[in-house]
């Protein structure tokens, strides 16, 4: 009797450290959230040459021209996690345009869905995180007011509960 109660011991103790290093290795599969460690490299926004006038149709006024907002983000993360670990979710952008006044005019904030386009390499950033010294670079497209003359940009991670 004292012997099974021993192997029954045995198996507890087993079953609980499977199960701490099953959960560990969720942990480490897990992409983290973690400010620090995305740097903003460059960000710039893009507009086509506009059309001539002589081009412009007289029921037009004028024509549509395309612009987006090129960023390079850069992952850099500390030294935190276990070398296994070291991926980072991906965050939200915030990009605010303001008038020359510093007034905001347009606010929105994009998901990395949204952000990110289609590029294949750039949507496994989405379920498996971004490897430290990584260096991504996105164009987004957007629609300028008239009256814009300067942007921001941020990144943030949404509030989970």
């Amino acid at each position: 009797m004292r012997l099974y109660r021993i192997f029954m011991l045995l198996v507890l103790i087993c079953g609980a450290v499977y199960q701490s290093y099953l959960i560990f290795l969720n942990w480490q599969q897990t992409p983290k959230k973690d400010n620090s460690a995305w740097r903003l490299e460059y960000a710039d926004i893009h507009v086509s040459q506009p059309v001539p006038s002589e081009e412009l149709n007289p029921t037009n006024d004028v024509p549509a021209s395309p612009q987006y907002l090129e960023i390079q983000l850069q992952v850099d993360s500390n030294e935190e996690y276990p070398t296994l670990a070291r991926k980072i979710a991906l965050p939200n952008l915030e990009v605010l345009l303001s008038s020359v006044t510093g007034e905001p005019l347009a606010y929105q904030e994009l998901t990395p869905l949204q952000w990110l386009g289609s590029e294949p390499r750039l949507m496994t950033y989405l379920t498996q995180g971004v490897p430290t010294k990584t260096q991504i670079t996105v164009n987004i497209p957007i629609i300028l007011p008239a009256s814009a003359s300067g942007f921001q940009v941020q990144m943030v991670y949404p509030n989970s509960f």
